[in-house]
């Protein structure tokens, strides 16, 4: 189907003047931390009084500038901001440690970096001596360099004026890498606006105006940023959190009256405890959208008999600027328990493809890897031009890593990762950037990082560590070295012993095998 509809196509960095016209005295968000509230008139005119500032910092259009903080109403305006000025926002992940920050900092070399209080020990660690980037706090109460909010907050020159509409660059966001550090994925401006617009010309995806919604999701990922924008281009109120605890997220649902809300399945399945825990049902929860793994058909009836609303998957990665397929809340029916198991069909303008090894195309219902084409993928990894050409084929297919199959409908039914990726909690995790930084404990001699099915989380990380000749470590320790290295999620949640692990004639680590032996293990 084309990407081409009757309604024309709204670009993010028009998303706070367009709810300005129609209402601006609407709430556009809401920080629920803070209790701060900006109608889409003031979202609108921070924007542009955020982009005279940015201008004076020396930022040109193309130049970069990051965020490292929690969720909050500053961060939309600066990457709006940053749309309509042809700036490339870099948000990290506030979960990751001083070394792995440094390596997000020295590979987008941003001008200047927000940081909230609590992380600018972190940054001011992770830069490196003579690097040229400013850091400036995110919060008028904040230590640091406030000069950027104190001057937002008052009034002062505004830019209307917007670069033109086109592909360029406007987000760079850090993935797990497969192999080594972490790769920046390059997400554009039309990419992500598209995106938006293929939702609303995709058969079978509900559309909807003026309702509350409550957002939980780190906006360090495409997710959380995917699920803000669907708000902002719909002229909702957004209740923005940075708390995803189920006490948190119904409390917030039931005192903002929100009609929906976006989780991974873990977070439903907590919030139908806590439903049923308190007594306290959410009468307004319209619909549930979710991503990540497929809810399942146990999980899906508790929450249809608790939560009363309906249910929409996601599929996707950061290289298409979000989601490949969803599955529509009218499949999310025990009349169709096989679709459960699927993650659904593709998105108006999106392909997909299943092929074997040697890149050819599989029959339908064989599995191999999944491949697709869409006009919202990624123009390539920053700066890493051998990882592009790797991952993107000369026809424009995207090749995801993930294992899969197709039914005669053309429902997507996920398979065995071919890049041993986890995902715990929604989170992903690559094993070989793991295993990258076990290897530098002094005990280990070498580990393979697999995962183990885990009934709360989808997978849990293991550990299978070979120690060197004669050396000592507990788990325990080696756990605590992850930790401050890695960010939390990634770090083993178990780590087994094993006297050698299993390898190839060349050395090479068995990691199937590896998977065998760690499952073999008693659970602890």
């Amino acid at each position: 189907m084309s990407v081409t509809g009757e309604q024309a196509m709204l670009w993010i960095g028009d998303y706070a003047a367009e709810g300005a016209g129609l209402d601006p005295n609407r709430f556009a968000i809401i920080t629920a931390e803070t209790g701060e509230r900006l109608t889409y008139r003031e979202l609108d005119r921070r924007i542009a009084r955020a982009m005279a500032l940015l201008r004076d910092e020396g930022l040109e259009a193309g130049d970069r500038f990051a965020y490292l903080g929690r969720n909050d109403a500053f961060y939309y305006v600066l990457i709006l901001a940053a749309a309509r000025a042809g700036l490339l926002f870099v948000p990290l992940n506030w979960r990751c440690p001083a070394p792995e920050v440094a390596h997000f900092l020295a590979d987008s070399d941003p001008k200047l970096l927000f940081a909230d209080a609590e992380f600018q020990p972190v940054a001011a660690a992770a830069l490196a001596p003579g690097a040229r980037t400013k850091i400036l706090s995110t919060r008028l109460g904040d230590a640091g360099d406030r000069t950027f909010v104190m001057a937002l907050e008052a009034p002062g020159e505004e830019i209307r004026s917007a670069v033109p509409k086109d592909d360029r660059g406007l987000l760079i966001l850090y993935t797990s890498g497969t192999s080594g550090a972490p790769k920046g994925v390059v997400v554009t401006h039309h990419g992500f606006s598209l995106m938006r617009h293929m939702e609303v010309i995709s058969p079978d995806f509900p559309e909807w105006r003026d309702e509350t919604m409550v957002a939980g999701m780190p906006n360090f990922h495409v997710a959380g940023i995917s699920w803000m924008f669907m708000g902002l281009m719909r002229q909702s109120t957004c209740v923005l959190t940075s708390d995803p605890s189920a006490a948190n997220l119904t409390r917030l649902i039931r005192d903002h009256s929100a009609a929906r809300t976006f989780a991974v399945p873990t977070v439903i399945r907590d919030i139908v405890d806590e439903v049923r825990r308190t007594g306290q049902p959410l009468p307004t929860l319209r619909m549930f959208l979710y991503g990540a793994m497929p809810i399942g058909e146990t999980l899906l009836r508790d929450a249809m008999d608790t939560l009363g609303c309906s249910f929409l998957q996601y599929y996707g990665m950061t290289e298409i600027s979000g989601s490949a397929t969803f599955l529509a809340p009218r499949y999310h029916s025990l009349e169709y328990p096989e679709l459960m198991q699927s993650v659904g069909l593709p998105f108006a303008g999106s392909q997909l493809e299943i092929r074997d090894e040697q890149g050819r195309q599989m029959p339908v219902g064989e599995a191999g890897e999944i491949y697709v084409r869409t006009p919202t993928l990624t123009p390539g990894y920053w700066r890493r031009p051998e990882a592009t050409q790797a991952a993107i084929g000369p026809d424009g297919w995207y090749r995801t890593g993930d294992g899969g199959r197709l039914d005669e409908s053309g429902f997507l039914y996920l398979t065995d990762r071919i890049k041993d990726m986890i995902i715990t909690g929604g989170e992903n995790v690559y094993p070989n950037e793991v295993e990258e930084v076990l290897i530098q404990h002094p005990a280990v001699q070498a580990s393979a990082v697999v995962g183990r099915p885990d009934p709360r989380w989808g997978q849990a990380v293991v550990a299978l560590v070979e120690l060197v000749p004669g050396g000592q470590a507990s788990a325990e320790s080696i756990i605590a070295f992850a930790r401050e290295r890695l960010a939390g999620f990634k770090c083993p949640k178990r780590v087994d012993f094993v006297p050698s692990l299993p390898r190839t004639a060349s050395g090479k680590i068995r990691r199937q095998e590896a998977r065998r032996l760690m499952l073999e293990q008693p659970d602890a």
